[in-house]
């Protein structure tokens, strides 16, 4: 298991493929991990890809308090950690609310997003806090009215 400390805690990462290979990052969607990828990465070969877990979920710790902006400070840690050049960052739903602001905040660091699903705001306040307690009351597996 490959560890990125955080303020929050520990970030889990995997990477994959040659050490000289262009470098992918993938960032995933809420209520996944970084296994979401794998058949996505296994159809890369001569790419080096990098996934991770967001705070709370897979082998990453739990953050107390997490926004958009501080997960692109966590995927541009995550980055300068592993990659010498520009990413190509793919970012699915929060994924590419993450990618989008890091594009705005730290554009050196991409050559490139590939955004799925996503928007550049999902939802209101209210409806998020109404998922979150739908979610710690019943686990992941609760059923959820979909975020406007």
């Amino acid at each position: 298991m490959q560890v990125l400390a955080r303020p929050w805690g520990a970030m889990h990462y995997r990477i994959d493929g040659p050490a000289d290979g262009p470098v992918v990052v993938f960032a995933n969607s809420l209520g996944t991990d970084l296994r979401l990828w794998d058949g996505v990465v296994a159809r890369l070969p001569g790419f080096r890809c990098v996934r991770f877990d967001l705070p709370g979920h897979g082998l990453s710790d739990l953050a107390a308090e997490v926004s958009i902006s501080a997960l692109a400070e966590d995927v541009a840690a995550l980055i300068a950690t592993v990659a010498s050049a520009p990413v190509v960052l793919v970012g699915l739903s929060i994924g590419g609310m993450i990618a989008q602001e890091l594009a705005v905040k730290r554009p050196a660091m991409l050559a490139g997003i590939v955004l799925s699903n996503t928007a550049t705001k999902m939802g209101s306040a209210d409806a998020w806090a109404a998922r979150i307690a739908a979610v710690e009351a019943g686990g992941l597996a609760s059923p959820v009215s979909p975020i406007r």
